[in-house]
């Protein structure tokens, strides 16, 4: 089924399975697209789609527009192929709801697709206060990025919910269109949205922390500051 949501896509004849990785963007930085590039390189998934959130549910809105960060977005990712971005959040409007994009994105690519939904380790440890939490793994798999070395508790829900669903490798993502946790540990690379706006904040330099099409959108139009 074709949309006019994100962008045609290479086909990947041997790869199999659409992740997504949603999150304001505030901005796009290379930390977001070193984890995205490394989860495409070895878990051997068809396409990633990066979703930038229209309205934070859990975090303050954002000081520039839902359009800016989705320009943002779409210059970080243009050299890339592999990688699209999924403007469907952006055009509902309203808080964005992971269930709500997960059921969207599920009808879209019918019942035996794989889905993957990336999440950082902060955001999972979260994911009990998020809206219908625990309907989440009916329509996707969870991947979970861990710091290396870095063994966090869980609650006693969470911790449960990762016994009842936890993968045994990586690859079974790709055996069954949902229904599994993966914690994996990735690259780790120290940089933060809230470093870059500090540093615009300062008028202090931003170079490489973020590709350099988003930078000279982010001086022209003085974001940040």
């Amino acid at each position: 089924m074709t949309t006019e949501l994100h962008k045609p896509l290479v086909d990947h004849k041997k790869n199999s399975g659409v992740a997504i990785m949603g999150g304001t963007f505030d901005p796009i930085h290379n930390g977001h697209l070193r984890s995205a590039v490394e989860i495409l390189d070895r878990y051997g998934f068809a396409q990633l789609r990066l979703i930038p959130c229209y309205q934070p549910v859990h975090k303050s809105q954002p000081s520039v527009s839902a359009q800016q960060r989705l320009d943002m977005v779409e210059m970080a990712v243009s050299s890339d192929e592999r990688l699209t971005v999924d403007r469907r959040e952006i055009i509902r409007t309203g808080p964005s709801y992971s269930l709500d994009t997960l059921r969207s994105i599920r009808e879209e690519i019918g019942e035996t697709e794989p889905l993957v939904m990336v999440l950082g380790m902060d955001s999972f440890l979260s994911l009990p206060t998020w809206h219908g939490w625990q309907e989440l793994i009916k329509y996707a798999h969870i991947f979970v990025v861990s710091r290396p070395g870095w063994e966090p508790d869980l609650i006693s829900e969470l911790s449960e919910f990762c016994e009842n669903y936890r993968a045994a490798s990586p690859h079974e993502l790709q055996c069954a269109p949902s229904g599994l946790v993966c914690l994996e540990t990735l690259t780790p690379l120290g940089i933060s949205s809230s470093l870059i706006r500090s540093l615009c904040r300062q008028q202090a330099s931003i170079a490489y922390l973020l590709p350099e099409p988003v930078q000279t959108y982010i001086q022209k139009h003085q974001l940040y500051q």
